[in-house]
């Protein structure tokens, strides 16, 4: 039996005895970022792992398609990345890891350019192969690249929740404003959510997040909600510099207790079913809610 015969056979067994999930809808979640450096993939790997405490099945995918960042956070081992996938070596079950606190992920390439110059097929095709994935989890949160680039934008408009991570920093403010003026005004983004991250304490925070939405809300007439803040705590460079999960070596420190605060927030707050344009994760899904819901109030 080769490698990837015994691979799916495994997934499928898995999949006969998994547990049935607590969500009948993936909810998907792109993290991003105006600007790199204020801890997305941080952020990213612990609020799955938060959500995963929570009794919820987690797929985070790492969308940085050319310089990965996930699995060198975690210090895991790839079978293969999205690059294999995308060449026809591997299915993209071959190369799902398990993460810490029983986390999966999907790793990506690093330093492979020619994947920020997708195609549209490709991108559909990828966009299909992830989904076909993803349904069996109750979240799928998105790694993206930082900044504005077409990569950043794919993914966040592909996701039906955009939850932007910033610091106190003016630079974060100004780019992050910049991330979303494109999002609301090319792809027509009308909700984001905030977490401030790295910040020494909460009227820091709301100073951060209140100057961003003010400017968003006056000049980009869109919704920014506040999803919380994760304090400065040296135990989070520690563990970077382990390639450890803040949330699953000390679940008790500083930081891993406000993300498991913005997990909850995250859970408790579900949103408005809503349909985007272009390509969307669980298109035809969410566009039966949709019609069931306008049936329901008829």
């Amino acid at each position: 039996m080769d490698h990837q015969t015994g691979s799916r056979m495994n997934l499928e067994k898995r999949e006969k005895s998994a547990p049935k999930r607590p969500q009948a809808v993936t909810r998907v979640l792109s993290v991003t970022s105006g600007k790199g450096g204020v801890g997305k993939t941080h952020t990213t790997t612990n609020l799955g792992i938060a959500l995963a405490s929570l009794g919820y099945s987690v797929l985070v995918l790492d969308a940085d398609l050319g310089l990965a960042n996930v699995d060198v956070l975690l210090n895991l081992k790839p079978k293969g990345t999205l690059h294999d996938v995308l060449k026809g070596n591997l299915r993209l079950d071959d190369i799902v890891l398990e993460g810490p606190g029983s986390i999966s992920i999907i790793p990506a390439a690093s330093g492979v350019e020619e994947l920020h110059e997708l195609k549209s097929e490709a991108k559909l095709l990828l966009l299909e192969e992830i989904e076909r994935i993803a349904y069996r989890y109750d979240y799928l949160l998105i790694d993206t690249p930082a900044g504005i680039g077409s990569d950043v934008m794919y993914f966040n408009s592909a996701a039906a929740e955009v939850v932007c991570v910033i610091n106190g920093e003016p630079t974060s403010l100004t780019d992050t404003y910049a991330l979303i003026k494109v999002l609301s005004s090319t792809y027509g983004e009308k909700n984001f959510s905030v977490v401030v991250n790295n910040v020494a304490d909460e009227s820091e925070a709301t100073a951060a997040f209140k100057k961003l939405a003010r400017a968003v809300e006056r000049f980009l007439k869109v919704q920014v909600r506040y999803l919380g803040w994760i304090p400065t705590d040296g135990v989070v460079r520690e563990c970077v510099m382990r390639q450890q999960a803040i949330s699953a070596e000390f679940p008790s420190s500083k930081a891993s207790l406000s993300i498991a605060a913005i997990a909850r927030r995250v859970n408790e707050q579900k949103p408005d079913v809503t349909l985007k344009g272009g390509m969307q994760f669980f298109f035809r899904q969410l566009l039966e809610m949709t019609s069931y819901g306008e049936e329901a109030s008829c």
